[in-house]
């Protein structure tokens, strides 16, 4: 196993997680991710369960209603003049 994936993960093979689990199992467990490969394909990733967190609707709004960065929306205006968008199925005339 290397620790020289962008994910900051563990590089486990298929084989190596079928000759032992628990090892795997148990760093998980204990936070760490692993990134699975087949034949040196990256196939997926083994992180452990997050649970949800749940915020309440006045937590959301509050968060909603904030000003949104002015660099970020300048940035999305200009992407969006810099783009066709229009439908790609319909008709060029």
């Amino acid at each position: 196993m290397t620790m020289d994936t962008p994910l900051d993960s563990y590089r486990i093979t298929v084989g190596q997680l079928r000759q032992n689990p628990t090892a795997m199992i148990h760093d998980v467990r204990q936070g760490q991710q692993y990134l699975l490969t087949d034949r040196g394909v990256p196939v997926a990733i083994i992180s452990p369960v997050r649970p949800r967190k749940w915020l309440a609707a006045d937590a959301v709004r509050k968060l909603l209603n904030q000003p949104g960065d002015p660099d970020w929306a300048r940035e999305l205006s200009e992407a969006r003049d810099n783009n066709d968008l229009r439908d790609p199925w319909e008709p060029v005339s």
